[in-house]
């Protein structure tokens, strides 16, 4: 097999888990026990992104459960730009008045990480 091939075999340390019933309710099971302390769950978290912080147009919204599913859908955690994205307690706004302090960014980060790493080593399917 060339590199260029591509039906090459993904790497083996690679890992990728589709949505479906019981994969999108461990995956809001995870979230919500995270954010139990703060009282919030993981569908009415927004993650916001603008286009850039000058005209402020909004470019991507998605709530907590949707960017759990997709980490575990690509097997990786994506990293936010604090500046052009934000959490917000309402999808499509970028208005500071419902801007949520934490979790903060970081700590959304980690948890996508935790969670990548729990359904990699600990969940059976």
């Amino acid at each position: 097999m060339t590199r260029n091939d591509k039906s090459a075999p993904p790497p083996i340390d690679s890992f990728s888990l589709k949505p479906n019933a019981e994969v999108i309710e461990r995956v809001r099971s995870f979230l919500d026990e995270r954010l139990r302390p703060q009282g919030l769950d993981c569908k009415s978290i927004y993650i916001n992104t603008v286009n850039n912080i000058v005209d402020l147009t909004l470019t991507y919204s998605q709530n907590l459960l949707g960017l759990g599913l997709d980490t575990l859908e690509w097997g990786a955690v994506q990293k936010h730009d604090d500046w052009e994205t934000g959490i917000f307690s309402q999808s499509w706004t970028f208005d500071d008045s419902l801007r949520i302090d934490q979790p903060s960014m970081a700590d959304i980060e980690q948890m996508m990480k935790d969670l990548l790493d729990e359904a990699k080593y600990e969940w059976v399917f």
